[in-house]
């Protein structure tokens, strides 16, 4: 790997490891929604703020590599479109905790709600998890590259069906009140959407192994 694909491979890990950590921290932040909103308020309102920092802290380095390196020569274009599609993955989990302290649901009455987040956010976790890994593997590793874009396809399609069979879950429960129920469609809606970028990411990445 050349000097130049080396610096923005190096770029690019440092913002994966961003993604992971906020979408780590939106794991953390709904665990603490679902046990006490109200007891937690204070803790929640800083790990929102940890997110956003992570986020300024991943645009710079977004707008380091355009400015770097969009110019540079042939084969740099995929890098550029790569960066821009990992940076917009962060503005779906700001999105959900900005959402979760408007949804007022009693875990007491609605526990499979919960469940279904938790099933649904651990994947999201898992995916970026392996998104991590394959960005780092981009280096000198393209079969684990290869396994792992692999992968990340399948936990998609595991996501897609975990998201329509919360989504029937809520269409079918005459006791939710609609407000809420439009509110827990859009978080679920919001969740889904950041795996299809993360999907879109790894298709990316595939390009990137056979220039």
């Amino acid at each position: 790997m050349n000097k130049i694909k080396e610096e923005i491979v190096s770029m690019l890990i440092e913002h994966s490891r961003i993604i992971y950590s906020v979408l780590s921290d939106m794991g953390v932040f709904y665990n603490r929604w679902s046990e006490d909103y109200e007891k937690h308020k204070s803790s929640l309102e800083k790990k929102k703020n940890k997110m956003q920092l992570n986020e300024e802290d991943a645009d710079a380095i977004k707008i380091q590599l355009i400015q770097n390196f969009s110019e540079s020569g042939a084969g740099l274009g995929n890098f550029v479109a790569l960066i821009l599609k990992m940076d917009n993955v962060i503005n779906y989990p700001l999105e959900f905790v900005d959402m979760m302290p408007k949804i007022d649901i009693d875990k007491k009455v609605f526990p499979e709600i919960y469940k279904r987040y938790e099933k649904l956010i651990n994947k999201t976790i898992e995916m970026a998890d392996v998104l991590k890994s394959t960005i780092k593997s981009l280096r000198d590793k393209p079969d684990v590259v290869f396994k792992n874009t692999t992968r990340i396809h399948e936990i998609e399609n595991e996501i897609d069906s975990i998201y329509r069979q919360f989504l029937e879950y809520l269409y079918s429960n005459e006791e939710l009140d609609m407000r809420i129920l439009l509110r827990l469609r859009d978080s679920i809606v919001l969740l889904e959407q950041l795996c299809d970028r993360i999907h879109d990411i790894a298709d990316e990445i595939r390009v990137l192994l056979y220039q």
